[in-house]
């Protein structure tokens, strides 16, 4: 019966981490010293996962070198989020998951945002707003000559 090939999640960058199998060359030095079960290095924020605990890791991709046998990651987020206490005016026009924002307020209470549809919310320290993620807006199409069609 062939050896089951145990897959890694290297942690070191941001989301997505990259997903390898145990024996990728691009990781090899480092589960041979570093990721041995029992062991904990700081500089090295690995883990050895099962397909069954992949749902549960967050974003990844899979390492093109060595290609494990297991599925793609969970898709980038739809939206961004920004907290509410750093909105400034150059934020006003920005459309949020909600609308266009026409008023910011800062206070000792909160932030109160207003949006064009006259919906206004008022939000606590670390409270966000959500933005659509610019990679999936549908930009209009641009003509030869420069202008919208």
């Amino acid at each position: 019966m062939p050896e089951t090939v145990r897959l890694v999640l290297n942690r070191n960058s941001e989301a997505p981490y990259v997903l390898h199998r145990e024996d990728c060359p691009t990781i090899r030095h480092r589960v041979r010293g570093d990721l041995r079960e029992g062991t904990e290095r700081t500089y090295y924020d690995a883990v050895y996962v099962s397909l069954e605990e992949l749902g549960t890791m967050g974003r990844y991709r899979r390492c093109k070198t060595c290609a494990p046998d297991a599925p793609e990651g969970p898709p980038k987020a739809q939206a961004y989020l920004n907290k509410a206490s750093t909105l400034t005016a150059s934020d006003l026009g920005r459309t949020t998951a909600d609308g266009a924002i026409v008023r910011v307020e800062h206070s000792a209470g909160g932030t109160v945002v207003t949006l064009d549809a006259g919906a206004v919310f008022t939000l606590s320290e670390g409270e966000t707003v959500a933005f659509p993620n610019p990679n999936n807006v549908i930009s209009p199409v641009t003509s030869t000559d420069g202008g919208a069609s």
